[in-house]
């Protein structure tokens, strides 16, 4: 989530003042718990089409977020024109809104069997022993948070990964809505020594990996390079465990199918571990291309996933990825 929403315009003076940038941060949770609030008063397909007229007008508001979202449309989507990518970026914008609005009613999703509709492409040992962890992957795809949602209803304990705002207030107010997952919420930064933890407990770890990641491998994606986070691969290796892509269709206002799709393995011709990680996660970034090509304006895109200039440099610094193979708590 954008740091600012109803400050955009403002953020670059708030980032100096500390005044003013809590004063926006205020009024963006105003804004926000107001809009959360509305929507739990509807039943819940009325208040995602009531968020997606919300959404629309927010990527209207925020003219930087748009123009990223623009960028990386037109790197998926070559093909289109610039007025066919300005409406597919519209209804994007659309999207994010229904999310948004179907936070307050989380709970009413997981709790109505026709609202979550579970599709398990390929069994594996996790369905039939939950103890048994494994290794969930996803992308910012229709509405991801219910990943979570469909593995509390097949009885897998889970620990996510979720990206906390750069707003404090907003950041509580999600965090509160997110308990109506039944999973435990892990903080991105830092977060290979939790995710070790809980995989040891017997939790399945489960991630959304289509954003760029600065300590990451360069991985193809829509024929680029995106720096790409290796640790989903590396703990599924290091744990002898299946890496699962998982994937998120919304069917009408706010029915969804998640579909679980056959466990990645490596190509038998990699011989050594980075490369196999490499491998893995190239096959994942693939799925996700036929995933987003089936539903373009369901893609939540507003990170810029390729560099302005075309060539990646990458950090030095190897981070969450070297902490998977040090850590021995």
């Amino acid at each position: 989530m954008a740091e600012f929403i109803i400050g955009s315009p403002l953020r670059t003076l708030a980032r100096k003042h500390h005044f003013l940038r809590r004063l926006l941060w205020r009024l963006d949770f105003l804004f926000v718990w107001s809009l959360v609030k509305m929507a739990r008063l509807l039943p819940v397909d009325a208040a995602s089409r009531f968020g997606q007229r919300v959404g629309t007008w927010i990527g209207a508001a925020m003219s930087k977020k748009t123009a990223i979202f623009k960028e990386n449309m037109r790197v998926a989507f070559p093909e289109l024109s610039e007025r066919e990518i300005e409406l597919l970026v519209q209804r994007a914008w659309g999207r994010v809104g229904r999310v948004l609005a179907e936070y307050a009613h989380l709970e009413t999703i997981l709790r109505d069997p026709q609202r979550l509709v579970i599709d398990i492409r390929e069994p594996i040992t996790t369905y039939g022993n939950p103890e048994q962890p494994c290794v969930m992957v996803t992308a910012h795809l229709s509405n991801w948070e219910v990943v979570c949602s469909a593995m509390a209803k097949m009885g897998i304990p889970n620990a996510s990964l979720y990206s906390p705002p750069s707003n404090p207030y907003l950041d509580k107010l999600l965090h509160e809505h997110r308990r109506a997952l039944d999973c435990q919420l892990l903080p991105r930064d830092n977060s290979a020594r939790g995710l070790m933890r809980a995989m040891k407990a017997g939790r399945t770890a489960g991630m959304v990996i289509d954003r760029r990641v600065d300590e990451g491998k360069p991985i193809r994606f829509f024929g680029r390079d995106k720096l790409s986070t290796l640790m989903p691969a590396r703990l599924a290796m290091k744990f002898s465990c299946d890496m699962v892509p998982v994937q998120v269709e919304r069917l009408q206002d706010a029915h969804f199918r998640v579909i679980f799709h056959p466990p990645i393995k490596p190509d038998p011709k990699c011989l050594d571990e980075e490369t196999r990680a490499v491998d893995m996660m190239q096959q994942v970034h693939k799925q996700f291309e036929d995933w987003i090509r089936a539903q373009p304006e369901d893609w939540f895109c507003s990170k810029r996933l390729w560099p302005t200039t075309g060539k990646i440099e990458q950090s030095e610094e190897a981070g969450d990825e070297a902490d998977i193979d040090s850590y021995a708590a």
